[in-house]
């Protein structure tokens, strides 16, 4: 049993997703399209982030976006 209550990272999920995320820029576009879904009143979860992700690198024309995106869809899907 874990002290601290915190599940093991393995099994943190979005949480666990989010403290892999170490870019600056990266952490302001993620918390961009956090806000954008707690802002449409959904529910944030793995599949919404990932959509929201999918819809911008669709969306945008910025190469370095682009790159910043397919980064954190990788760390997404590397569980």
């Amino acid at each position: 049993m874990r002290q601290d209550g915190l599940p093991p990272v393995k099994d943190a999920g979005l949480t666990g997703y989010f403290s892999q995320v170490t870019h600056p820029c990266q952490i302001a576009l993620l918390g961009r399209i956090t806000v954008e879904i707690l802002r449409q009143e959904r529910r944030l979860t793995r599949t919404a982030v990932c959509l929201k992700m999918i819809a911008r690198l669709d969306a945008t024309s910025d190469e370095t976006e682009a790159a910043h995106l397919m980064v954190l869809l990788r760390m997404l899907f590397n569980r």
